[in-house]
């Protein structure tokens, strides 16, 4: 038996389980007496091994009563089986008439045992008690190693057999009716103190329920004001984008776009898309990139500014690159950036002059 079976017994398991070791002691002494009493009388080898057989029994069961009360119940419970299986294989050697009583004593062994034990147990000593109640039946038929007991006896003993093997019954139902009476008042128990938390649990989810919904409701007011607030965000980072990238006309024919900062993906798209814009609405013919105000110049912002001169080209306007300082010119040229077909002036003002030269 595995220790987390032992461990989930109950106290008065252990105590029925106690009380069951001890009245069995006690009717198997009374036997023990009876076969004392007719040893005494009689003298014969077969009355004094059943004797013996009878009290070894009874120090057995003492033993395993005392076990419980040690807390080994596992032990105790492998003592009384061993003890009534033995008892019932050596019974049916010295009284061969009486074996197929002696035969229940393995089954005795098992139905003590069956509220203690886990399914793989049960299994395995249920098979061992049907091959010793076969053994045990064998053992009566086929082997004669004593005298048979005077005739006198043959009948009483047969009929303390059954005395004791009933009382022995009869006091296992007993103790499993108080188990069971016992196992339905604490479902009782259980049950009324699960309806009474199923009470208070409706109560809570109902409670819970109205809380939900106002905070859900309260959810709802912050993600259309959340929404409201994105809306109204977006609205004015596409107003700083274009006041970050405005396109200045300086003539009827000529644009100016100073690009100041950093620029990512994004901003280059912007700046591609306002300028084109620009160029179309004003049928521009020119347009000056100022890139004064940038810090560097990378691989995606050359290419991109690539596309603004291909694209603004395609409008029918050319463009000028403005303000590219010594650091960024020598970082075009180590990034191997071909930017040959791009019109190029120091500062803004002989961009304009040019202009003006070309017109």
């Amino acid at each position: 038996m595995s220790e987390s079976t032992i461990s989930i017994l109950t106290l008065e398991q252990v105590r029925q389980l106690r009380r069951f070791f001890l009245w069995v002691a006690g009717i198997v002494g009374i036997v023990a007496i009876v076969a004392t009493v007719s040893a005494a009388i009689w003298r014969t080898p077969t009355l004094i091994a059943l004797m013996i057989l009878d009290w070894v029994l009874v120090v057995g069961l003492l033993q395993a009563w005392a076990q419980t009360r040690s807390g080994q119940v596992r032990v105790a419970l492998m003592t009384s089986f061993i003890a009534l299986v033995l008892y019932g294989l050596f019974g049916a050697v010295i009284l061969p008439n009486v074996a197929s009583l002696m035969a229940f004593a393995p089954v005795l062994a098992i139905v003590a045992m069956l509220p203690f034990l886990s399914g793989v147990v049960l299994r395995r000593l249920l098979i061992v008690a049907w091959i010793a109640v076969v053994v045990t039946i064998v053992l009566g038929s086929q082997v004669r190693l004593f005298p048979p007991i005077p005739e006198v006896l043959e009948l009483p003993f047969q009929f303390a057999g059954v005395l004791g093997i009933s009382a022995i019954l009869l006091l296992q139902l007993w103790l499993f009716h108080e188990r069971l009476l016992g196992v339905i008042t604490q479902l009782r128990q259980t049950n009324a103190a699960l309806e009474q938390e199923r009470t208070g649990l409706q109560e809570r989810v109902a409670q819970r329920t109205a809380d939900l919904q106002q905070a859900l409701a309260e959810v709802e007011r912050q993600m259309a004001e959340q929404s409201r607030l994105l809306a109204e965000n977006e609205r004015q980072r596409e107003l700083i984008r274009g006041l970050s990238m405005p396109v200045l006309p300086v003539s009827q024919e000529t644009l100016v776009m100073p690009l100041v900062g950093e620029l990512d993906a994004e901003r280059i798209a912007v700046a591609q898309a306002t300028a084109l814009q620009a160029i179309d609405r004003a049928d521009a013919r020119h347009l000056v990139l100022d890139i004064t105000g940038m810090p560097f110049v990378d691989t995606t912002v050359a290419a991109g500014l690539m596309q603004l001169v291909q694209s603004a080209r395609l409008l029918g306007a050319t463009v000028t690159l403005v303000g590219v300082r010594p650091e960024v010119a020598q970082t075009i040229v180590a990034l191997g950036i071909d930017l040959s077909e791009v019109t190029t002036a120091a500062d803004l003002a002989s961009a304009l002059r040019r202009q003006r030269v070309t017109a």
